[in-house]
């Protein structure tokens, strides 16, 4: 929750409930980067039916599928002491093969428009504005086929 907190503005930031719901529910699809028994980063989204994400998410979690489906990713965020090191790349990777591996058909997020180069660097496209209206704030759809 503390990466949570300064990552995410607190609007933006999962609830705790939601967060320990996510952990609880989706383990399979909420990944931690930790070195030397500290938490760096993580990446976390349910597997979803629709191919882009609705603001019912960010506070209802469903146990995901064993295969198939979209992978969602409603929060990356990596601890500010640790940002360019490469771990957002590296979480967002193992997302995305363990979605292959269970036979999801893409990759979906909103981001701001901040972030498109970032997804873009990583073989996400661009699908336009979101709407979703999380937060206040104008999202992106971004999407990756696996």
């Amino acid at each position: 929750m503390e990466i949570e907190k300064l990552y995410f503005t607190k609007e933006e930031a999962a609830t705790d409930v939601a967060f320990v719901n996510r952990i609880h529910m989706i383990p399979d699809s909420f990944l931690v980067a930790e070195e030397d028994g500290e938490i760096r980063g993580y990446v976390n989204g349910p597997v979803m039916e629709t191919t882009y994400i609705t603001d019912d998410l960010f506070s209802e979690t469903k146990e995901n599928p064993k295969t198939g489906g979209v992978q969602s990713i409603l929060g990356l965020a990596v601890h500010p002491t640790h940002q360019q090191k490469g771990i957002a790349t590296v979480l967002l990777a193992y997302l995305e093969n363990n979605a292959r591996m269970k036979n999801r058909t893409a990759v979906t997020l909103t981001c701001l428009e901040r972030l498109i180069i970032f997804y873009e660097k990583h073989g996400y496209e661009n699908k336009g504005i979101s709407q979703s209206k999380h937060g206040g704030e104008v999202w992106y759809n971004m999407t990756k086929v696996l």
